[in-house]
């Protein structure tokens, strides 16, 4: 009977969890680029070297790179190592090429500028090289049961041979300033990719399709810091936790109505619930519904009025996030203003709200 109370007890917990998880709005924010590239509206891609070219040379002291070397033909002969450097680069002048914050050019019109003496196309560059570029095949042995032992039959074994393959691929790349030849940033980002066991060798994965994902990662993560980029952010909203029903009865209808996409009904009724209840949580998910507006003066506004009358440390959790956003947002104004410098287009961001 025990056993019984105590298992029903477990489902009612688990059905109390579901029920009450707090409601959550989700948000597409523009965020800046990792990367301040002072105004520029044009940039190049360069041919990335394949390792067997790579070169170590100093580039933290901030020393003249040699662009010339990234516009030369390269004999790639391992074609994994091929398929790997031009899914790169295509990925990453995909992602530039319908950016409306930056003009992609072409390498061969920044090649044919910089012979002929004329004005460079491209403010900026981005050159890459293959720092380590490898695919290793190990083989183990493992003793497997064919035959459970029966009376006085011993039991019987066989080895079975298993394979697995790791591939290796460093990619070192700096972003480069045209009119003086100097770094404006550098990285390298380090990929290593092993398979799952195969008993058969030819059975293994090829080498790009080990490191496909994480070459999709490397680009998403070079495009970032060469332009803003879009993410969706999670807002979560506060339970108040009363014996109230008419107040929990109200806090639910504001909750759902946040849910349905009605934000600025439902901030206005929880903004009502607080002026006339005093209650924190109610404050909280008035304010942070403004920010998922993207009324960040008016958001940072209210959570301060919030946090003055209840010094909560989630209220000033929620105070910082909101100022996190005002800055950011800031910065996306200014990268965006300075790239269209002159033009109309940077008439479209004045209208955030900070």
């Amino acid at each position: 009977m025990k056993k019984r109370i105590s298992f029903y007890s477990i489902i009612i917990c688990f059905c109390f969890m579901f029920l009450s998880c707090a409601t959550t709005v989700n948000v597409k924010l523009t965020r800046p680029a990792h990367l301040d590239l002072n105004g520029a509206r044009t940039i190049a891609i360069l041919p990335i070297k394949p390792c067997a070219y790579y070169k170590e040379y100093n580039t933290s002291l901030g020393m003249e790179i040699l662009i010339n070397s990234f516009y030369q033909i390269f004999d790639i002969r391992d074609p994994d190592e091929q398929l790997a450097i031009d899914s790169l680069r295509t990925q990453i002048e995909r992602g530039l090429l319908d950016s409306p914050y930056i003009k992609l050019v072409s390498s061969d019109a920044v090649e044919n500028a910089k012979r002929k003496g004329y004005l460079n196309p491209a403010d900026v560059y981005l050159t890459g090289e293959v720092t380590y570029f490898d695919v290793s095949d190990s083989k183990s042995e493992e003793r497997k049961l064919v035959k459970a032992a029966k009376g006085d039959q011993k039991a019987e074994y066989e080895i079975v041979r298993y394979w697995k393959r790791t591939a290796y691929f460093n990619f070192k790349y700096q972003v480069v300033d045209s009119s003086t030849d100097k770094v404006i940033s550098f990285d390298e980002i380090r990929m290593e990719e092993t398979s799952s066991r195969y008993e058969s060798k030819s059975s293994l994965p090829g080498t790009y399709t080990l490191l496909e994902s994480d070459i999709r990662y490397a680009a998403k993560r070079i495009l970032q810091e060469l332009q803003p980029y879009v993410v969706t952010k999670s807002i979560k909203l506060l339970e108040v936790k009363t014996k109230d029903k008419d107040l929990k009865a109200r806090m639910k209808a504001a909750d759902e109505l946040a849910e349905n996409s009605q934000i600025n009904t439902a901030s206005a009724e929880f903004q009502k619930i607080y002026e006339e209840t005093g209650i924190v949580e109610a404050g909280y998910n008035a304010a942070i519904l403004q920010e998922a507006l993207g009324n960040l003066s008016i958001a940072e506004t209210m959570m301060e009025k919030v946090y003055l009358q209840n010094p909560d440390s989630r209220v000033a959790k929620g105070l910082s996030d909101i100022r996190n956003e005002i800055n950011m947002a800031n910065r996306l104004k200014n990268q965006i203003n300075e790239s269209v410098a002159g033009s109309n287009d940077s008439d479209d961001f004045d209208d955030i709200d900070f």
